[in-house]
């Protein structure tokens, strides 16, 4: 222990000196945290919608308000020639263009069903199926005030008319914010992100700085050196948790359900493997750029793409899902998700738990193998 106190107060006394690796370990994940949870949201609102009235009557006006009374569209009332529709949806001024064709009025006061016309851009495809999705919806609540009226008129005869009421109810999210469920997931990247390439330099900055040789001499056991070099990215990264989470509590009003001592050792579990898996690839490269290169393109890049951040796992293929099984961070992200949101424990996480520490020990003792005290 003696000798790793030494170690570590040579690496917290090299980390201090450097400011640059302070701006990179602490503001800068603050400041990506700030500007991503404001940007990474699935909800789709003030959608373009141009609007060609070509019955220009009460009830097409009805309709044209009801469609619109929302922030969901941001309508544009078109006139003269329908050549210059499609131009529209080139150019990007409307994602949505409704047509509403002439005897839309004779055909509600007669009862009888009728049809409207959507042109959609689908370049977007989750676009295109939100902004349907809204239409249809403002069209059947729509229809359902016209049918209302017709119910009491048949009710006055006798004439029964059946109805199904449908209510729903979402759960631990009530307002279905999609910040709420993305913004904790973004603390997992960052975390992942900070924490690995650093440590995926730690060793190659040695070579290149000439302070190995010196490091080879000391009576450090490869194990021994392998723990003060981890030592201090370990308070960096819960100093880095502690700031993030203070972040999303106060600034994006996530709510926080679950324990937060459960939060932290649940997070520690996480550090294992993201550090563990930073010490791997230094133990692989030979320079600092290189360590860069592989900690970017072979192991971030994959892990966010595929742990479930962006892109349900569910929805992937079979063989895509069992790669993703071996993702550390697919379980780090349900974990924080589920304390976030719905306020569970180990009851509901001890196997993405297991699954963490499966992974930081596996991950620690094959860096411990592959690292030797030589220079080659």
């Amino acid at each position: 222990m003696s000798r790793i106190r030494v170690l570590l107060a040579k690496e917290i006394t090299q980390i201090r000196r450097d400011r640059s690796m302070f701006g990179i370990l602490i503001v800068a994940p603050l400041v990506q945290l700030l500007v991503m949870g404001h940007a990474v949201t699935t909800d789709i609102t003030h959608i373009d919608l141009a609007i060609r009235d070509n019955d220009r009557s009460y009830h097409s006006r009805e309709f044209v308000r009801a469609v619109t009374a929302s922030d969901y569209f941001t309508p544009t009332m078109l006139g003269g020639s329908e050549s210059g529709d499609a131009d529209m949806l080139v150019s990007g001024r409307a994602g949505l263009i409704l047509v509403i064709p002439s005897g839309f009025s004779r055909a509600l006061v007669a009862h009888r069903p009728t049809t409207v016309q959507v042109l959609v851009d689908g370049a977007d495809s989750n676009f295109a199926v939100v902004g349907l999705n809204y239409l249809q919806k403002a069209a059947q609540l729509f229809s359902a005030r016209q049918v209302r009226a017709v119910a009491r008129d048949l009710a006055g005869r006798g004439v029964p008319l059946p109805g199904i009421a449908v209510e729903a109810r979402a759960w631990y999210n009530p307002d279905l914010r999609s910040r709420f469920y993305m913004v904790p997931g973004l603390m997992g990247v960052l975390l992942l992100v900070t924490t690995m390439i650093v440590t995926s330099m730690a060793l190659v900055k040695e070579r290149e700085d000439g302070t190995m040789e010196q490091l080879i001499v000391t009576p450090l056991r490869p194990m021994e050196l392998l723990i003060g070099k981890l030592a201090p990215f370990i308070v960096i990264g819960f100093a880095e948790l502690t700031l993030a989470l203070a972040m999303i509590l106060g600034v994006f009003r996530v709510p926080l359900r679950g324990n937060v001592l459960a939060l932290y050792f649940y997070s520690g579990l996480f550090l294992l493997s993201t550090l563990g898996l930073g010490l791997f690839v230094s133990t692989l490269v030979k320079t600092q750029q290189q360590a860069m290169l592989v900690a970017g393109f072979f192991v971030m890049m994959p892990f966010v793409l595929l742990s479930g951040f962006f892109f349900p796992v569910e929805n992937m293929p079979r063989p895509i899902q069992y790669v993703a099984a071996l993702i550390p961070l697919k379980y780090y992200l349900n974990i924080i998700r589920g304390i976030f949101l719905k306020g569970v424990w180990w009851p509901d996480l001890w196997r993405d738990a297991l699954a963490l520490l499966a992974w930081g020990v596996g991950i620690l003792s094959l860096a411990t193998l592959k690292f030797h005290k030589r220079l080659d």
